[in-house]
């Protein structure tokens, strides 16, 4: 994959807009403004890097983009959390989802916490992104998959953290002491 910066080579537009990407999405406007491309081309550049397993690429372009009104974003996110592939900063993709109110990823998210369940233990970090992510969707199917998880099949912190998101968690006789992670 070429590179911006080599010696006689030209830079494509991904590459020029890597460079400037910090990571974050804190200078997204003003990059989107120096170069309005982004925003219809951003979510291509992840799925192309995503297929590339460049990982360090997505997670470059998706906080980029988070930020911007990307069309395209919530459903090449999706597509690669549903690969189940590895390399992948699921978390912070699935951080994203929430933030970008993605109402199309309730399912995918819910998913991914019946997928992941058995190896995020003990703590449950990206099980806790993705319920926090489907409390902030708060769409009438996010809040029901949010509901499946605070049944007593589900280990206790995916319960906790699912009650908390629906606000019932004192309702189900939780301990706020013994359930924070």
């Amino acid at each position: 994959m070429r590179r911006a910066g080599a010696a006689g080579e030209s830079s494509s537009p991904a590459d020029l807009v890597e460079l400037l990407a910090d990571g974050t999405g804190r200078n997204a406007a003003s990059i989107a403004a120096a170069h309005p491309e982004v925003l219809d081309r951003v979510a291509s550049w992840i799925r192309d890097a995503a297929y590339a397993g460049d990982w360090s690429r997505v997670d470059r372009f998706a906080n980029l983009a988070a930020p911007l009104p990307v069309e395209g974003l919530a459903d090449v996110l999706v597509e690669i959390l549903e690969s189940g592939v590895r390399g992948a900063n699921r978390e912070d993709l699935v951080e994203i989802l929430g933030e970008i109110h993605a109402t199309n990823a309730a399912a995918c998210l819910h998913r991914l916490v019946e997928r992941s369940a058995g190896e995020d233990a003990p703590a449950y970090w990206l099980c806790q992104k993705a319920i926090g992510s489907l409390g902030c969707l708060g769409t009438p199917e996010a809040l029901g998959f949010l509901r499946r998880l605070t049944a007593p099949s589900w280990p206790d912190p995916i319960r906790w953290h699912a009650a908390v998101g629906l606000g019932v968690e004192d309702d189900l006789g939780f301990d706020e002491e013994r359930m924070s992670v």
